[in-house]
This record gives structure tokens, sequence and C-alpha cells, in this order.
């Protein structure tokens, strides 16, 4: 998502906002597997470059999303590889993706990444989102 590392320095860091990740499965299982997987990443701290090699995957084309194609997208991204498979293998954010996935579908959300601001739906576009914020952080629309 490559709107937050700016909105993080400006609004996160300085305790203005907090971001909150939901992992969702549009496509499917192979969709979900690979939303535990971005999870899994995040247990070494490469959350957001896991899922951009994984959106990036798919925009060349590669939707398979495979247990094994999964790993090996990690190899560049994870510093252990064998406790991301273990992870993923293990299945610990199964529950936890689908019912984020249940909620998201509720909320009327098919596609992702999906943005929000303070329950608004706001494209993540990064003037979009900040003039959002900056709307909200003066005390709403």
């Amino acid at each position: 998502m490559s709107v937050l590392p700016p909105l993080e320095e400006e609004f996160v860091t300085s305790g203005r906002l907090q971001v909150r990740v939901q992992p969702i499965a549009i496509l499917g299982r192979e969709s979900e597997l690979a939303a535990e997987a971005a999870e899994c990443a995040g247990e070494q701290g490469s959350f957001w470059q896991y899922s951009d090699a994984v959106f990036a995957s798919q925009a060349a084309g590669e939707t398979a999303f495979s247990r094994d194609s999964l790993e090996r997208l990690a190899e560049g991204w994870v510093a252990d590889g064998a406790a991301f498979a273990s992870c993923l293998a293990s299945g610990r954010y199964r529950e936890a993706v689908r019912d984020s996935t249940a909620e998201a579908r509720a909320q009327g959300i098919n596609s992702v990444p999906a943005t929000f601001v303070n329950g608004r739906k706001v494209p993540a576009i990064l003037d979009v989102l900040r003039s959002a914020i900056l709307e909200e952080l003066a005390g709403g629309p």
C-alpha cells in the first residue's frame, strides 16, 4: 500500500493517527491463503513488503497463490523462511482472515485495498486520504 509510508511519517509517528489493517480475502481460498501469508510475514516485520509483493505478482498475472508459491515469494521478504512456512501451515490466522472477510463483505467491500477514515470509506489515493484525515482531525466533515 504505497500511500501508507507518507501518512505514517506525517500522522502516525506523531500519534495523531492509528492504522488498523484487516486481512481480507476477496478472491476465494487462494486469496485467503495469501492474506494468511501476509500475516505470517508480519510476524517477522515484513507485512507491507510481502503484501506489496503479493499484489505485484497478481498484477503481473501470477494469480495462483498456492502454499508453495507464497513460500517462494516470502524468500525475498522474511528472515526465517522455516518459521514463515510453519506459520502458514499452522493456519493460525485462518479464522481471523475469515472473520475479517465476512465483516468486509457485510460492509460492501469487494476489492482491496479498501481504506476508511473513522468509518468513512475513502479512496486509497494519497491526497484524498490526507485531506480526509486532516478534515477528521479538524473536527469532522
